[in-house]
Formats: C-alpha cells, sequence, structure tokens
C-alpha cells in the first residue's frame, strides 16, 4: 500500500508544476507533436521537450514516433480522467483541439 501512495505522489507531484498541466491538458484531446504543442501553449520547444520528458519518466504520458516526430498522449487512464473532470469543472478548453 505504501508504494502505491509513493506511486500516485510521484505522479501528482510531477502535473503540480503549471506547464506540465498544461502539456498534461493539452493532451486530453489529441495526440500532439512538441511543434503542435509549443503553438498550443506557446511554450518555448525546449522548455515543453524537458518538461515531457519528466511527464514520460513518470508513466503520465507516452511517446508514438510518426515518421520524423513523436506524438504524445495521455498513457495513465487514472491521470486522464481525473484531468478531465479538472477541465469540466474549470470550463478549461485544450490548446490543441482540433489539431492533428
Amino acid at each position: 500500500m505504501e508504494e502505491w501512495f509513493s506511486t500516485y505522489s510521484e505522479k501528482l507531484k510531477a502535473i503540480g508544476h503549471p506547464i506540465r498541466l498544461k502539456l498534461m491538458v493539452g493532451l486530453m484531446s489529441n495526440e500532439c507533436n512538441v511543434t503542435k504543442i509549443c503553438k498550443g501553449l506557446d511554450i518555448p520547444q525546449a522548455t515543453t521537450s524537458q518538461h515531457l520528458a519528466i511527464l514520460k519518466n513518470k508513466g503520465l504520458i507516452k511517446g508514438k514516433r510518426s515518421g520524423t516526430s513523436i506524438c504524445y498522449s495521455i498513457a495513465d487512464d487514472g491521470i486522464k480522467a481525473m484531468t478531465k473532470e479538472l477541465m469540466e469543472k474549470t470550463g478549461c478548453v485544450s490548446p490543441c483541439e482540433g489539431s492533428h
């Protein structure tokens, strides 16, 4: 049981940063590559890549190679459900909505 608390505490810490939370929200509606994420969130590519790496390392997102780029999506259904709930409660809209 302690391991579960530790694991999910680390996942929640990872999305506790404003940029990483924006990334999670941005990935709710579609898979996105780094370029589309950067445009949608207005975050520099280097910063975006660093934060995506943290989320991926914690198992919150996954990357799938598509040609020369990697498309990212949310990997954890529990975190996706929680993020969706937060978005619905606050009226937040995904910045990647409509991009593929």
